[in-house]
């Protein structure tokens, strides 16, 4: 048996996680609560934040038990640019627990950090990104292996600069906000609720951006940073299939 744990806010993830899982008859599964996986094939897919961990993917490594500590376990790191050295932190939690991790990979996709970037997709880049997935799912099918290098200093400089939970004090919900909820019911942390039909913040928040990439009036922005850019979302991932995956338990 095969299990694929994935984070996700704009789909890049989530698209690599279930074609790897299709290819080596796995399921998919969004990484929330404490878990007991017993499979002899587990994956993490997940997004670089800042050359690091997203905060949820790290407490979900912290929490899940793998009873079985010869599983055959792998990562992959979806990236809109250069990063290196994505899967350490990810092994340095799992050795904790004696589970070894035996192969980790990046996945270059569409740069989609809208404070810092445009986001652009195309689909000579889809076409690639495609290709990509099906070298590391036969990889994984294969159970193939690699070294996996540990978080270096320049890892942990830049993972300074990841925002913390309380940076969504830092969004701004414009009067195009129809009150649709789209943004509370896509954010994988619960993070959102609404009151008199406008989003309001737990401060718990992941800064993946979901709310604001996939607000169907792109009434949300962070800080002055991403007015006017292009929202973004995978295009073989619905906004359904979002929702629907980010709220499953």
């Amino acid at each position: 048996m095969a299990t694929v744990y994935c984070f996700t806010s704009t789909g890049n993830s989530l698209n690599a996680a279930n074609k790897i899982a299709e290819a080596i008859g796995g399921k998919v599964l969004p990484m929330k609560g404490a878990t007991v996986c017993e499979d002899d094939v587990i994956g993490f897919v997940f997004p670089n934040y800042f050359w690091g961990l997203p905060r949820m993917v790290a407490r979900f490594a912290e929490n899940i038990r793998i009873v079985n500590k010869n599983a055959y376990v792998f990562a992959v790191i979806t990236c809109g640019g250069p990063a290196l050295n994505m899967s350490g932190p990810l092994k340095k939690i799992l050795e904790r627990e004696n589970i070894h991790l035996s192969y980790g990979v990046t996945l270059r996709t569409v740069t989609n950090y809208l404070p810092g970037y445009e986001a652009k997709d195309s689909e000579a880049l889809r076409e690639k990104v495609a290709n990509r997935i099906a070298l590391i799912a036969k990889a994984v099918a294969n159970r193939e292996t690699n070294r996996i290098s540990t978080m270096t200093f320049p890892n942990k400089q830049i993972y300074k600069h990841y925002p913390g939970e309380g940076c969504d004090k830092e969004f701004s919900v414009a009067a195009s906000c129809n009150g649709c909820a789209v943004c509370r019911k896509v954010c994988p942390s619960d993070n959102i609720y609404m009151e008199a039909h406008k989003p309001v913040f737990r401060h718990k928040c992941e800064h993946c951006l979901a709310c604001l990439h996939n607000c169907p009036a792109a009434a949300i922005d962070w800080k002055n940073k991403t007015q006017g850019k292009e929202r973004y979302r995978n295009a073989n991932v619905s906004l359904d299939d979002l929702i629907t995956f980010n709220n499953r338990f």
